[in-house]
Parts: C-alpha cells; sequence; structure tokens
C-alpha cells in the first residue's frame, strides 16, 4: 500500500474533507513531516499499522491505544494523533469504495465528519486534541457506517443472546432468553452496575422441541422470568436467532433528538440499503445506548422523546452500569461529588445515586415484522 498521507499536503486535504478541527489538522500535518524526517518514528508508525490496521485487527477489539514511549517522548499529550494518522491512511481508500458503490461526497463527510466530532469533544474536555475513543473510528474509515440523516447504521450479525418470536394472530412479540444467561432473581443480569452475582439468581435454559420453543421470557423492559413458558411452533414464529443481520445504530452526540426526526430517518435508511445495498437483509434495529436506561422512565414523563424512543425498542438484560448514562448527562471527567444538579435529569440522576438506587443501560431490539417504527406496542 502507498502511505499517501506522509504527504503534508494530502494530509491537510483529507483533514479538511472531513472536517477536521483546524487546530488538529495543524498537529497532523506536523506528524506527517517529522515521520518524513525520523526513521525510527516512521518504523513505530509502519509496524502499528500492519499489525492493528491493516491486519483487520482493530475491528474485532474493543481497547485503549498504547502509546509507545517513544511517541509519547516526541508528542506528549497529543501522542493519540500520532496513531489517528496512521488510522487516516485508509481514507482515500474509503473514498475509493465510496465511489465504486455510487455513494455521494456529501455521505462521505456527513459520515467521516464524526471523527473531527470526538477530536474536538475531547479538546473541549482535557484542553487538548486526541482521539480517546480510537477503537470506535474503524466503523467510518473501513466504510462499514453511514451517517443518515441523525443517526449511523452499520450492518451487523446478531449475537443470539436472546431469540425473537412473533405471534402473527395475535400481532405479539416476545424475547425468549438464550441459554446459560446468568440473572438475578429479579431478571437482571448478573454483574449489574459491576456488583457481585446475588446468591439467589437463576440461570437460563433454552430448548427446541418438534413442537414448542421453551425459554424465559423476557419483559419489554428487559427484566427475563425463572419461569419457562412454552410458544407453541404452529403458532409462534422465530424470527430473530444468532447470526440473524441487524442495523445496528448509534446517535451521535449533535443528533436534533425528536421522534419524527428519528422516524425520518430510519425510513432513509431502508431506502438507503435497498438502493445500494440490496443484497443486505436486515430484519431491523439494534442499539446499546445510554437512552435505554430502564430507570429513565421513572425520571422523566412520557411524553419525553427519550422515553418515547426506548418504548419502540423491546430491551433485554444487559450488565450494565451508570457509567454509559453518566458520560452523555454530565461527561467522563466529571466526579459525582463534583456534579451539579442544573436540569432536572441530573438533578434525578443524582437523587438516584444518593439513595443507593441502580441505574443501568441495556441493549434494546426494533424488528420491522412487529410494525412502522414509530407506532409499535408491545403485548405481553
Amino acid at each position: 500500500m502507498e502511505f499517501l498521507l506522509l504527504s503534508q499536503d494530502v494530509t491537510q486535504h483529507y483533514c479538511r474533507k472531513i472536517l477536521m478541527p483546524e487546530g488538529a489538522t495543524e498537529i497532523l500535518v506536523n506528524i506527517a513531516n517529522k515521520l518524513n524526517n525520523d526513521q525510527k518514528l516512521l518504523d513505530i508508525y509502519m509496524d502499528f499499522y500492519k499489525q492493528n490496521i491493516e491486519s483487520g485487527h482493530w475491528t474485532t477489539v474493543w481497547e485503549p491505544l498504547t502509546i509507545h514511549p517513544y511517541v509519547e517522548e516526541t508528542f506528549g499529550q497529543e501522542a493519540s494523533l500520532f496513531y489517528l494518522h496512521a488510522a487516516l491512511q485508509r481514507l482515500p481508500l474509503a473514498k475509493q469504495k465510496y465511489a465504486e458503490w455510487g455513494l455521494s461526497e456529501e455521505l462521505f463527510v456527513e459520515t467521516l465528519r464524526d471523527i473531527g466530532v470526538w477530536v474536538q469533544n475531547a479538546y473541549n474536555l482535557v484542553g487538548y486534541y486526541a482521539i480517546r475513543n480510537f477503537s470506535w473510528i474503524w466503523r467510518h474509515i473501513e466504510a462499514r457506517m453511514f451517517r443518515i440523516g441523525g443517526m449511523q447504521f452499520i450492518a451487523t450479525k446478531f449475537s443470539g443472546v436472546v431469540k425473537g418470536f412473533y405471534n402473527a394472530k395475535e400481532e405479539s412479540f416476545v424475547l425468549l432468553c438464550g441459554e446459560g444467561m446468568e440473572l438475578r432473581a429479579n431478571g437482571d443480569m448478573q454483574g449489574v452496575c459491576k456488583k457481585e452475582k446475588t446468591s439467589d439468581g437463576f440461570v437460563t435454559k433454552y430448548e427446541e422441541t418438534e413442537q414448542y420453543f421453551i425459554g424465559h421470557p423476557i419483559t419489554p423492559i428487559g427484566k427475563g422470568s425463572q419461569d419457562q413458558v412454552k410458544l407453541k411452533r404452529d403458532e409462534w414464529e422465530k424470527v430473530l436467532d444468532k447470526d440473524d443481520t441487524l442495523l445496528e445504530i448509534h446517535i451521535p452526540r449533535d443528533t436534533a433528538f425528536n421522534m419524527e426526526s428519528i422516524k425520518d430517518t430510519y425510513s432513509k435508511a431502508k431506502e438507503f440499503y435497498a438502493a445500494y445495498f440490496p443484497d443486505v437483509q436486515y430484519k431491523g434495529m439494534v442499539c446499546h445506548t445510554w437512552l435505554f436506561t430502564p430507570q429513565l422512565r421513572e425520571m422523566l414523563p412520557p411524553t419525553s422523546n427519550i422515553i418515547k424512543f426506548q418504548e419502540q425498542f423491546y430491551l433485554y438484560p444487559t450488565a450494565g452500569s451508570v457509567r454509559f448514562l453518566w458520560n452523555f448527562v454530565f461527561n467522563e471527567l466529571t466526579e459525582v461529588k463534583d456534579a451539579q444538579p442544573d436540569t432536572s435529569l441530573r438533578k434525578q440522576v443524582l437523587t438516584y445515586l444518593e439513595e443507593d438506587k441502580e441505574i443501568f443501560d441495556m441493549n434494546g431490539i426494533f424488528l420491522d415484522i412487529c410494525g412502522d417504527f414509530g407506532s409499535v406496542t408491545y403485548k405481553k
């Protein structure tokens, strides 16, 4: 592969194309200059690219960057941008893919600019440019994820941790726990809020016979039952299983969050995949987000856009914690003792924590078979 971004001009060109903050662009251009004049830096750079990016390894892990001592010595607190520069070497390849697929320049910019948003967010948080979530950005750079309207979409294979069933006659949908989920007696996942396992929990079982699907049902707010149910095969169709394709969705920080715009975004996403990726036969959406913190239903009114959004997804047990919500409602560097209750939601979150109540995020699923997004209700 030709390392085009070793040219300062090409680095500047691509940084400006994806709307990288100007201050970060200057640093990245300077990195290109140093790489051309320091063989040790270049060797570290090439090795990192080969072992982590070109190999595809970075698409398989979620881990913090390991900063080489010499890189840290050279670039100080901005050392993470050295590794970001290596990742940006994939931008010409991503641009080529967009062209081959007939995707627009506007979509390329709209999707890739998210990297600069995170770099700027780091600056706002810590006072210098950095990439604090390096493991996230391969989705943009490898042309796997696309921003359409206010959401980001990536086709993914479902883990199969739960199974989905639909009764067409009753227009009912239910999730059953897969085999071996460790749950508390109240139906929450063991390990919630990083707590020790409770002694009164249970491990789920799942079985399929000629007549029945047998398992532990999950409520729409994500609690598994200790009691099993038998779903008759002639009444219930299994509509979600391991390796089924779903659109994994993410909601950028700068999205204007309201249900009407999100409904419109999903409609556009369906048109987009039908037009450009017709082979992607997805069944709906899956998401892991702080917005799926079930305790929000006690903190916010039913008219809240967050609650309306959450209610369109069938949640399932997840070993979440307050940290996901905390990072968005406050920020990742704010400690509880320093947090200010200056909004209604912040006040309620702090009150919950003061009362030692649990707050944790979950995963959620929306399937197209259940109806139009924005109008679905789940029957018991």
